[in-house]
């Protein structure tokens, strides 16, 4: 069967899912359901992120799926249905010590892919954003093409898209079952039906590891971490074109947000997957990374503030390709926190896998014995 005219469930309508149906209807594939547990796309990690697109990453494969789905998001394709605003406020990412290094060829790489960066001084860098005054760093990497998105506008464009050439959606479908017959999959058993399908694709999320042992595929070991996000109310002290402050080092990043900051601890608690409950002791967390990273950053108020799940694998590297053990099953999985920021790449990579490309090294699920 040629794979446009293939049948494809794909488990999941956050990014993972939405991207790979997107590009998979673009490519020309009619038949394709996205079940989604919930009754709204994104409900989970895809909704619960910061929305910033940040290009300059340390694992090369990644940074790369980055500035292609930087690209797609700033000139989507003909006809895309949902405008997608971008707003270019740049990104300051600070180090020292061993982290600078680190950062410093980060950097180096970036600019070999044509991404316009800057490795700042401490003084260029203090005097460029006057809250991390009194901070410790041996430099900053700044890129200028960084910036903050509309993710639900975002992820609305994948299904839309996915729709306008015939794909289905079907919300508040729990997957109950993967069926397979003779080591390949037949297709799933639902909350709200059963659905056969050529090609099952999993890109459930946090659940993609539960969803694998249903299929009897690859053992491959999930690890879905919780991470809080702090909102401020509007502060009339806060400028809307502050750059996404990102400090390696001390571990914590903010940025502007509707008139005030968001502000984030960098914590990862492992968690089962599901809705995580936020926990209190998080706000002590973000205000002693905040003084020790910058000792005269101002007392700031807290307006709300909510956690979502990063999904990891032991290697902290995507899972993109077939399955090795059951035939017609593939991965879309371990987006690591990266879902928004690489998904028009991870969904394009998705596809072409899906039609038969050779697998990619990086993210192959073979990877895992």
């Amino acid at each position: 069967m040629p794979p446009e005219g293939a049948r494809y469930v794909i488990i999941g309508a956050g990014f993972a899912g939405a991207a790979t149906a997107c590009h998979l209807a673009l490519q020309g594939v009619r038949q394709i359901v996205i079940v989604e547990q919930e009754a709204v796309a994104g409900f989970h990690s895809s909704g619960r992120n910061a929305g910033f697109i940040r290009q300059v990453l340390s694992e090369p494969a990644v940074a790369d799926l980055a500035a292609q789905s930087a690209e797609f998001i700033r000139n989507p394709p003909p006809g895309w249905p949902v405008p997608v605003s971008y707003n270019a406020i740049g990104c300051l990412i600070l180090g020292r010590g061993e982290q600078w290094e680190a950062l410093r060829n980060d950097a180096e790489l970036a600019g070999r892919r044509g991404l316009e960066v800057e490795c700042w001084s401490p003084e260029k860098t203090l005097a460029a954003m006057p809250l991390i005054e009194g901070a410790s760093l041996d430099g900053a990497v700044w890129c200028a093409s960084d910036g903050v998105i509309d993710v639900s506008a975002l992820l609305s464009g994948y299904i839309k898209t996915a729709q306008s050439h015939g794909a289905v959606v079907r919300y508040g479908a729990t997957v109950e079952e993967v069926r397979v017959r003779n080591g390949r999959v037949q297709g799933i058993a639902t909350s709200r039906g059963s659905f056969e399908a050529d090609v099952v694709v999993n890109a459930a999320g946090p659940w993609a590891g539960p969803v694998g042992i249903m299929a009897g595929a690859s053992p491959i070991a999930f690890h879905p971490r919780r991470r809080h996000l702090f909102v401020t109310p509007p502060l009339d002290w806060v400028k809307p074109d502050w750059p996404f402050v990102l400090n390696v080092s001390d571990e914590v990043y903010f940025q502007p947000s509707s008139g005030g900051l968001m502000l984030c601890p960098c914590d990862e608690e492992e968690m089962p997957p599901g809705d995580p409950p936020t926990d209190a002791r998080a706000v002590e967390l973000l205000a002693e990374r905040l003084t020790a990273a910058y000792p005269n950053f101002p007392d700031v108020p807290i307006g709300r503030y909510w956690a979502g799940l990063r999904t990891f694998t032991d290697d902290n590297r995507f899972v993109i390709g077939w399955d090795p053990v059951i035939e017609g099953f593939f991965w879309v999985a371990g987006l690591a926190g990266h879902g928004v920021t690489t998904s028009a790449a991870v969904g394009s990579l998705a596809a072409r896998l899906l039609f038969g490309a050779d697998p990619d090294p990086n993210f192959s699920p073979a990877r895992f014995g």
